[in-house]
Order: C-alpha cells, then sequence, then structure tokens
C-alpha cells in the first residue's frame, strides 16, 4: 500500500441519509436478513445537493504532530473542494472532480493537476469519486451484498477475509459505517477508518468525527477529523487556481 508515505497531503482528499427501508433499532437482531440490511444502508445515503463544512484535523506520526482547519466544499456527485488553512493563512487546496485531481501546497511549492487515478494510488487501491464521496459520509466504500454477514460486539458486520482483508461494521440504530478497514498481513499494513459519533443536520445523519489509523510496518499515522459545522444546499463557489511556477508533484 502506497498511501502512507503521503498521508499528510492524503487527509485532504480524505476528508452518512435519514431514511431507512427498516425500523432502526439500538440493538442488532439476530434474525436480520442480510439483504435487508444492505438494503437499510443504502437507504441511508445523504440526500444533498451542496454542503460546506469546516473541519478541525490533527495529524500524528509519532514523529511530526500538526493541527490544522479545512473547509470542506462538496457538491454531489461532481466536485470536492478542500482548502487547509494554518493560523488563518491557506496552506493548500485540493480540487476534485470524477476524472481530474488538482492540487497544491504552498510550503513546499508543489503541485498535482492530473487524473483520478492519484488518489488509488494514495489509498492502495482503485478508488471512484462516488467511493470518495462514500468514504467522507460513512458509507462503505464496497458493495456489501458478496460480503460474509454476521453480528459482532451489537454490529452488523460484513466481511471479506482472503489476502486482502476488508471488513465494514454497520450501527444497528441507524445503518450507517461505525467502522471500514482493509489490511494485508503479508506486508503488515492497515487503512481503518472509524466514525465514532454522527450528527443529524437538517434531517440527515453525518459525521461527527473521523478516525483514520493507518500502520505499515512499525510506522503508526493517525489523523482525527470533527466536523465543526455543516450546512446543506447552499449557492457556493469552488475557487481554484493552479499557481504558476510550483514544482511537480511526483508519487
Amino acid at each position: 500500500m502506497k498511501y502512507l508515505k503521503y498521508l499528510p497531503i492524503a487527509l485532504f482528499l480524505l476528508l452518512a441519509g435519514c431514511a431507512s427501508t427498516q425500523r432502526a433499532a439500538n440493538n442488532a437482531t439476530a434474525t436480520a436478513k442480510k439483504s435487508k440490511v444492505v438494503k437499510a444502508h443504502e437507504a441511508a445515503r445523504t440526500d444533498f445537493k451542496t454542503m460546506n463544512s469546516r473541519l478541525s484535523v490533527s495529524y500524528d506520526n509519532s514523529i511530526t504532530t500538526r493541527s490544522f482547519t479545512v473547509n470542506l466544499r462538496m457538491e454531489k456527485g461532481k466536485q470536492i473542494w478542500m482548502s487547509a488553512g494554518l493560523f488563518g493563512i491557506t496552506a493548500a487546496k485540493v480540487y476534485i472532480t470524477p476524472d481530474r485531481v488538482q492540487f497544491y501546497e504552498k510550503l513546499n511549492k508543489r503541485a498535482f493537476d492530473g487524473d483520478f487515478s492519484l488518489i488509488s494510488d494514495f489509498l492502495g487501491e482503485e478508488i471512484s469519486f462516488q467511493q470518495l464521496e462514500d468514504l467522507l459520509l460513512g458509507q462503505s466504500v464496497e458493495p456489501l451484498e458478496n460480503k460474509d454477514f454476521t453480528i459482532v460486539n451489537n454490529e452488523y458486520q460484513f466481511q471479506q477475509v482472503a489476502v486482502i482483508t476488508k471488513m465494514f461494521n454497520l450501527r444497528p440504530t441507524d445503518f450507517k459505517i461505525s467502522e471500514q478497514s482493509i489490511s494485508k498481513t503479508s506486508e503488515g499494513s492497515f487503512l481503518k477508518v472509524n466514525y465514532p459519533e454522527y450528527q443529524i443536520v437538517d434531517g440527515r445523519i453525518i459525521p461527527t468525527e473521523i478516525k483514520i489509523d493507518a500502520l505499515q510496518g512499525d510506522r503508526v499515522s493517525k489523523v482525527d477529523m470533527e466536523l465543526k459545522s455543516v450546512d446543506f444546499d447552499q449557492e457556493m463557489t469552488f475557487p481554484f487556481n493552479m499557481p504558476s511556477g510550483y514544482s511537480p508533484f511526483k508519487l
């Protein structure tokens, strides 16, 4: 997996609904059918045109610890925009569409303008624009129908055990993701994304906090993101101008 080396930048890129076809409960039901749980999770997708949020972000790789703020704007299915700031000054910007990724960071004066495969390289496997949206909003990044289904610690768990093991846990209260992870034991690496809390904004269920833990060998990296404020369906702009004179960013 290649994402660990570039996690400080990847977190900008890594930075869930309310309807349900099945009545939510506080406890996972032992007799719940796999197909109904999957259907309820799909029904929990957040329905919106635009979303604007301010995030508090901290990063720790046991060597460097940083905290900063990120302004996140999304137009569902079309574009994702992020602006990261330190001490009130813009430090980096990211602009993502389904077929293009652009970003620059001022500290090292580096920039990238290319296709969506960059996101896949960050994460170590292929990922689409919609999957990136799902990751940010607390949805499973893969279909659950073909995964093994069981109940573990009062949550609905979907798992695929192979060379690369994948696991997705759903909360019984609203069928949102509480944790999704991918690991490769042979390489001593994993990426785990936890959603400790959710909030309801304008009738929509979205994460309050997102925690990313990554391990490769003896190197551990942690990213914590807290959504401080969220607004839906407001008119907004996505300003992005690629600066000149920056060095090309290379993987």
